[in-house]
């Protein structure tokens, strides 16, 4: 097991916890109640029913500390692309090494609460110490020699006060007291669909939103500039000449796909009032009108005004 945590650590991770194959108690009765996104429909009760050969849950954690300015894109978001790399480099390395491991998509968050490892907050996010809620989670199931028996680190605490600060600057997902509506999540107009209007006259930043981060008083206060070539290929404005190859080394092919990162770079060009934007979205608009035509009648709109 220790060598687990070591291989974690030198693939990337700032940490890694090791949990016993249980089944989803209490997150399948949210998931019921219609609590999370329909994305989490395919995960089953049980991970023994996908993964009967697995004695263990590998979470693996990524810190990563916020940028001074997270108008143009969330720090998450890069850092969640180094945290993919990471878990690809270690499933090579506890394979080599004769341990069977696939990734795993499962609920890490309501896993590590319940294990008294980390908190739930009222904007659905883990606040784990010392990161807070800046951190990244990837997992893996396991076939180790022995079982794990997992003894908490400590009682499970509340940490957040319900203050409502997260609540204020929300789209209108967070309703307070934990309770939260996905559909009002601007992470849920990440899927490629078209964006609602009121949606994009909120959009902050490309790919979602994670103010609720930086009002949480809760959080680490330490931030670093936006790094000039995270600047440079996240400019709306480059997206929209076709520069995306760059993008997607950076935050991920999959984000970097036309019907994610195209459609909210046209919508925060406008929003940033980039007249400069203004041709490459007419010639979008002769090429790919329909597929973007509510994003490009909003912006072209908003910009010859």
């Amino acid at each position: 097991m220790k060598r687990v945590r070591t291989l974690a650590k030198e693939a990337g991770f700032t940490e890694s916890f090791l949990l016993p194959v249980e089944p989803y108690t209490d997150w399948t009765r949210h998931r019921n109640d219609g609590v999370f996104h329909p994305n989490a429909d395919p995960l089953v009760s049980d991970p023994k029913e996908t993964y009967p050969w697995a004695n263990a849950i590998l979470i693996c954690v990524l810190a990563y500390t916020p940028y001074t300015d997270e108008s143009l894109v969330a720090s998450y978001y890069p850092a969640s692309n180094r945290a993919y790399h990471a878990m690809k480099r270690l499933l090579e390395q506890l394979n080599a090494h004769g341990i069977r491991a696939e990734r795993a998509e499962t609920p890490y968050r309501e896993q590590l609460v319940r294990h008294g490892i980390g908190s739930r907050m009222d904007n659905q996010l883990l606040y784990l110490e010392p990161y807070g809620t800046y951190i990244i989670l990837q997992g893996a199931m396991l076939s180790l020699n022995e079982p794990v028996d997992y003894e908490p680190k400590r009682e499970p605490k509340a940490v957040c006060d319900h203050c409502g600060r997260c609540k204020r600057v929300c789209f209108g997902a967070i309703r307070g007291d934990f309770a939260f509506d996905w559909k009002r999540c601007i992470h849920t107009y990440m899927e490629g669909e078209p964006i609602p209007e009121d949606a994009m006259e909120w959009l902050p930043s490309l790919l979602g939103c994670m103010r609720c981060q930086s009002v949480c008083p809760k959080n680490p206060k330490t931030a670093v500039p936006v790094p000039e070539p995270v600047r440079e290929t996240l400019d709306p404005v480059r997206i929209l000449q076709g520069n995306r190859k760059a993008a997607g080394e950076l935050i991920g092919r999959n984000l970097a796909g036309p019907n994610r990162l195209v459609r909210q770079a046209i919508v925060l060009a406008a929003n940033r009032k980039r007249t400069d934007a203004l041709p490459y979205l007419l010639k979008l608009r002769e090429t790919d009108g329909e597929r973007f035509k509510a994003e490009l009648d909003y912006a072209i709109t908003l910009l010859q005004k």
